[in-house]
């Protein structure tokens, strides 16, 4: 194979591990394994591609009689490898800054907004009356997720939650 054959290749691979990755990624709607990692960040995309691209590299060159099935199935393990690294390094740096996930029953301490994200610059979404029970998600900060359907729908200040 030619030296501008594999590099085409291997920009395709590129191309497609940055593209269809992070678009992949974005239609769940809630983290799911591989695809989108549940702590906050952009690394696990950017390691999915850098994985990609060198997976397909590699796989190019390794594969004697077969160079493209080796670049596609490079690139697919790359990704999958530098995604799984890149949501690894999130949790860890969301760990750090106040980031904590998991689901409990909780109940509101007093009448309190509910917001779209964790911070009072963030729209009212709703609210919660006092002694009002609710599913408590993910903790960011002093910010807890109010859950309804399995899906985090606001966010209300933990100095207002009680039972999580």
């Amino acid at each position: 194979m030619s030296f501008t054959r594999r590099l085409t290749l291997g920009l395709s691979a590129l191309a497609m591990s940055v593209v269809a990755v992070p678009t992949l990624a974005s239609a769940q709607d809630r983290p799911v394994g591989v695809l989108q990692c549940e702590a906050p960040g952009n690394q696990q995309e950017r390691n999915a591609a850098i994985g990609g691209a060198i997976g397909a590299l590699v796989g190019s060159q390794i594969s004697d009689n077969e160079r493209t099935l080796g670049a596609v199935a490079g690139a697919a393990i790359g990704a999958g490898a530098g995604s799984y690294i890149g949501c690894e390094q999130q949790r860890r740096d969301a760990e750090r800054n106040g980031y904590a996930q998991g689901y409990g029953n909780a109940y509101a301490t007093a009448n309190v907004n509910v917001r779209s994200g964790p911070g009072t610059e963030y729209g009212r979404v709703g609210s919660l009356s006092s002694g009002q029970a609710f599913q408590a998600g993910e903790r960011l900060g002093d910010w807890v997720g109010v859950v309804e359907n399995g899906r985090i729908v606001g966010y209300v200040h933990g100095g207002y939650v009680r039972g999580y």
